[in-house]
């Protein structure tokens, strides 16, 4: 895999898990277990209560309500809800993976676990990562023309585990995560594909072979 545009800081090995694992732990004592399966959506804030939801297996996407733009996919063990921690309106929704295991509480409470257990430290390493998530979202939107999108959106399924991989198909991967057209992407992919530049089986990204910075 070449020229790949992915900072080092945006790898999943770079992911502070014993950070999530210390949180979960502390916050999981007074969480309750969400029942979902494929597709169950799952909002930061209901009846003016905002919640933290913990996951602790499988994956999420978090999606823009305005649009449905999926703008990340996270992998357990993850945290979600403290950076809605402001009186702005949250406009964003969870949606869980087929095999998804979730809990929450409030996160009024969430808070105070974490100040009476003194976790400021694994938290603020979880708030950096956070951060640097939003930044490649915005990375990849600012790529110039069609190539460039795909092309980064490709480097960054590719890191993605392989359960996830499996679950979704390079096109609505693409499309999910940008404002193309499902026949531009398409014919970008074909080409590609053509080319030996990429393996896809069954709508499935295989291996990256190589892609070059313009095509």
């Amino acid at each position: 895999m070449s020229d790949s545009p992915t900072i080092d800081i945006f790898l999943h090995e770079n992911k502070p898990e014993q950070s999530f694992q210390e949180l979960l732990t502390a916050l999981n004592t007074q969480a309750i277990p969400l029942l979902t399966r494929k597709g169950t959506v799952l909002q930061y804030a209901t009846d003016e209560i905002k919640y933290c939801y913990l996951l602790h297996k499988g994956h999420v996407v978090i999606n823009r309500t305005i649009d449905g733009l999926s703008l990340n996919s996270e992998t357990a063990p993850f945290v979600f809800g403290f950076s809605m921690l402001s009186d702005i309106p949250c406009q964003l929704t969870l949606c869980t993976s087929a095999d998804a295991v979730v809990s929450r509480l409030p996160l009024g409470e969430a808070m105070d676990i974490i100040q009476q257990h003194v976790l400021w430290e694994p938290l603020s390493h979880v708030m950096v990562h956070i951060s640097s998530r939003i930044f490649t979202h915005c990375t990849r939107l600012s790529q110039p023309g069609a190539y460039g999108a795909i092309r980064y959106l490709l480097f960054d399924l590719s890191l993605e585990s392989d359960e996830f991989r499996k679950s979704e198909s390079v096109v609505n991967y693409v499309q999910n995560r940008c404002f193309l057209s499902r026949s531009g992407i398409m014919a970008v992919l074909s080409t590609l594909r053509r080319g030996n530049y990429i393996e896809i089986n069954n709508g499935k990204l295989i291996k990256i072979n190589y892609l070059p910075t313009k095509f």
